[in-house]
């Protein structure tokens, strides 16, 4: 079975943040990261969720502990990050 992970942060503005999310998927592709979902928080406009699908867990862990993607964050307005690794019960 599959390893997800939940992520969720403040940001500064969600339609700025989407764009920079959206151009990402590349990157995060390469890193074996695969989207499922992304939410928007209805009472916290700007606060967003996704889910994602983890192919390989340690090159994620790397991915998300990147320098680049801290500079991607920086771009989207990221703030306030929480990351939770969710393995098959």
């Amino acid at each position: 079975m599959a390893t997800h992970v939940l992520w969720q942060a403040d940001v500064a503005d969600f339609s700025v943040w989407l764009k920079v999310f959206r151009e990402d998927k590349p990157m995060r592709e390469a890193a074996g990261i695969h989207d499922l979902h992304i939410w928007q928080d209805p009472e916290q406009r700007d606060h967003a969720v996704a889910l994602f699908e983890i192919a390989d867990l340690e090159k994620a862990r790397d991915f998300f502990e990147s320098e680049e993607l801290a500079m991607h964050h920086e771009r989207g307005g990221v703030a306030h990050i929480q990351i939770k690794v969710l393995t098959p019960a």
